[in-house]
């Protein structure tokens, strides 16, 4: 006898046998009608269910048996409840994560290079740092590098440096 096609739609056929049940794709689940606490479904099967113009296969990755309680199918006492995967479906590719880090700002003339553990260097000379002010027009700029190279600790600094590249 068919069970009640409302709490049961879903036809499947298993070892040629057709099954009745309920299909939860939300939780990847196979809720299907069985006579007894036997479970003829066992992990590894393939499950068809029968639609209208098509087949779709499942695979069963765990089952459970529960009791039915016989509403709207008389005649049924257990339930079970199978965790599948669909075959039919195809998985979506791994997306791959790009992290792009960005350090500085981006000048008239400056670098700029985007990518992965990237890293531009730049070597400029205390000289050619002072020539460059020397250059400049601005009086607020010569002015705060001639407090830095009167300040004794720049100098000091400066002499270890002078120093260490000497080889002293």
């Amino acid at each position: 006898m068919r069970p009640d096609q409302f709490f049961y739609p879903d036809t499947f056929t298993f070892n040629s046998s057709t099954y009745y049940g309920q299909r939860d794709s939300s939780k990847g689940r196979l809720y299907i009608l069985i006579e007894s606490d036997l479970c003829p479904f066992n992990i590894g099967d393939i499950i068809v269910q029968k639609m209208v113009d098509r087949e779709r296969l499942f695979e069963v990755l765990d089952y459970e048996v529960q009791i039915s309680l016989e509403v709207g199918c008389p005649g049924y006492s257990h339930l079970a409840v199978l965790i599948v995967k669909a075959l039919d479906v195809k998985e979506k590719p791994k997306q791959i994560t790009t992290h792009l880090t960005f350090n500085g700002a981006i000048n008239a003339g400056g670098d700029f290079q985007a990518g992965n553990d990237n890293s531009i260097t730049k070597n400029i000379t205390i000289q050619q740092l002072h020539d460059a002010i020397e250059h400049c027009n601005d009086p607020e700029v010569k002015s705060l590098w001639q407090k830095l190279l009167e300040n004794p600790t720049f100098a000091s600094i400066a002499s270890i440096l002078a120093k260490s590249a000497l080889g002293q």
